[in-house]
């Protein structure tokens, strides 16, 4: 594969994570808990995926919107329970 295709994976992927990141609200490490590290790490890989073009870019904006959708919602459903600190 060649260096310039990777560099611009790598950019397009930093930019949809740093979008969809802010959208869902978090700002700080601070600010995580042990599941926000668990979505860090299948974050990660996604984002491996994409650079070694093991899936294409529309497929990885799809999982990842979809795992920080989800991820937002159940944040909002422990908030609303009382359950977050």
């Amino acid at each position: 594969m060649d260096p310039l295709r990777i560099v611009v994976r790598v950019a397009f992927a930093y930019a949809v994570l740093l979008v969809l990141m802010r959208l869902a609200g978090k700002r700080a490490v601070k600010q995580a808990s042990p599941f926000d590290f668990t979505v860090a790490l299948v974050l990660g890989d996604l984002v491996d995926d994409l650079v070694w073009a093991e899936v294409n870019a529309s497929a990885f904006v799809a999982a990842t919107g979809m795992l920080l959708f989800v991820h937002t919602a159940f944040d909002l459903l422990r908030y609303r329970a009382g359950l977050r600190r």
